[in-house]
């Protein structure tokens, strides 16, 4: 669509959208008003007759101990009353916070007045105890002061919380009936705008389609005629012109395929003679000094005769031929992880041992931090052995003269990270973007391998290999691996 039919579109419909969410947020802010107002007495109510219920409970407790008291006359049904006491002071003190109006609060202080009265009494006779018994003083306290300055007041203060509730309930049974009403203009709002949102579109789509039908046939013409031009067609056409262009753009697609493996094929070739030439060129120097040792030979008097010597050399050279081979085997066909779980820390460290006599003939020195503990991955030991080596053989060859070496390993939520830390002179500028592709070496004597294979090992095991400059000076590499359960490359 263009731009003047989206906003021919768009506009009644925005308008349209903007009144019904004026309408709804209007409707919402005044159900939220209602429901204020409603809630906050109804709360208040049910917390004070909550807490009148659980007085009038206590209160009556009391009075039922003492009314066992005397049936029985046994002094072992006044012992709970301590508890009791302390339990209708609990519940009086609770009303009281409860209170909200003058009636309440009065019947709160009458009650408060006759308990404090009826226990003062109660105590006093089991201090100074009648010598003809408890039982005509004890009947006179609960007719007297229990019943009339407790008991009444409490229930009083109950019955007028209970209607309290009543009333709250009842004005939020108008809320109720004021939202439905409220939700059902809404409806009607929405429907009606509905309907008329629904024809605009209906409208203005029906509009489009009817000029996109025209533009798809003028493209499946030109589709077809490009398609023709170049022999990927073939048969008759469909009438239908959304199925002209369906067979049109597959057949241009499957064009593009093939001039894309096409191209895929070209680079290959490429890669294979950018190996072809390295292998050349670094085959050349091993091979030539053992030509020369043995046209040496051949020409001394005598008869060709090598000396210890040249059987080193020849030794030398042929090691480093076989390292070489080995070193493109390795790129051009890495081996499968054998994955398992072992402590990548414990491994970090054999690494160390393997190179700790060539870092004291440096003058470098090598640390691990071990403060996290074993980390566990489940991974190809021996493969990330040889990662770990070569990059502190690489650390090494940057500090010729002395330095020092930092690693660590350290896990996080989904994996476990390995930094190698160097105090060299850092990632050259020239090579820092492409120091991971192969054949890119700074070292004269380096095949340009050893870091493009750690990081096919690394990605092999769905991890990454990266490299940077420490703020400090030198060069970290960071390698990034799965905790258990990432799933593994062949």
């Amino acid at each position: 669509m263009t731009n003047q039919t989206v906003t021919r579109v768009a506009a009644p419909i925005a308008a349209l959208s903007v009144l019904l969410l004026v309408l709804s947020v209007g409707a919402a802010w005044y159900v939220w008003d209602m429901q204020e107002r409603a809630s906050g007495p109804i709360a208040s109510s049910v917390a004070s007759v909550t807490a009148a219920q659980e007085l009038e409970i206590s209160i009556r407790e009391v009075s039922h101990q003492f009314n066992r008291y005397l049936i029985m006359l046994d002094r072992k049904h006044l012992e709970p009353v301590p508890r009791l006491k302390a339990r209708t002071a609990a519940a009086l003190a609770n009303a009281e916070a409860s209170s909200t109006s003058p009636a309440e609060e009065a019947l709160m202080l009458r009650t408060r007045q006759g308990y404090e009265r009826f226990f003062a009494e109660y105590e006093r006779l089991l201090a100074h105890p009648p010598r003809e018994g408890m039982y005509s003083e004890i009947i006179k306290l609960t007719d007297t002061v229990l019943t009339p300055e407790i008991v009444e007041p409490a229930h009083e203060y109950l019955r007028l919380n209970e209607g309290s509730l009543t009333q709250a309930s009842e004005t939020n049974q108008q809320l109720a009936r004021r939202l439905v009403v409220g939700m059902v203009a809404i409806g009607l709002f929405g429907s009606a705008g509905g309907l008329l949102g629904g024809w605009v579109i209906a409208a203005t789509v029906r509009r489009n389609i009817a000029r996109t039908e025209a533009r798809l046939l003028t493209t499946a013409e030109e589709l077809d005629r490009a398609a023709r031009r170049q022999g990927l067609l073939g048969g008759g056409d469909p009438a239908d012109p959304l199925d002209r262009v369906s067979v049109s753009v597959s057949a241009v697609i499957e064009r593009l395929r093939e001039t894309e493996r096409a191209a895929l094929r070209a680079e290959q070739l490429a890669w294979v003679g950018q190996m072809a030439a390295g292998i050349a060129h670094e085959i050349r120097n091993p091979l030539m000094a053992i030509k020369l040792l043995v046209q040496a030979g051949a020409e001394r008097p005598g008869g060709p005769a090598l000396r210890p010597r040249d059987f080193q050399v020849l030794d030398e050279e042929i090691g480093r031929l076989e390292q070489i081979v080995s070193g493109f085997l390795d790129f051009a066909r890495p081996p499968r992880p054998n994955p398992r779980e072992f402590d990548a820390v414990e491994t970090v460290a054999q690494a160390l041992d393997g190179v700790q006599p060539r870092a004291e003939l440096q003058g470098v020195s090598l640390s691990l931090d071990r403060t996290g503990g074993p980390v566990v991955v489940s991974a190809d030991p021996n493969q990330l052995r040889q990662v770990f080596l070569n990059l502190l053989i690489n650390a090494l060859d940057a500090q010729p003269r002395g330095g020092s070496i930092e690693m660590a390993v350290r896990a996080d939520r989904s994996a476990v990270v390995l930094t190698v830390a160097d105090a060299g002179p850092g990632i050259a500028p020239g090579v820092a973007d492409r120091i991971f592709e192969p054949f890119v070496s700074t070292k004269e004597s380096g095949l340009g391998l050893g870091l493009s294979i750690c990081r096919r090992i690394a990605e092999a095991h769905g991890g990454t290999l990266s490299a940077g400059d420490r703020p400090g000076g030198g060069a970290v590499f960071t390698l990034r691996i799965p905790t258990g359960g990432a799933a593994l490359s062949a």
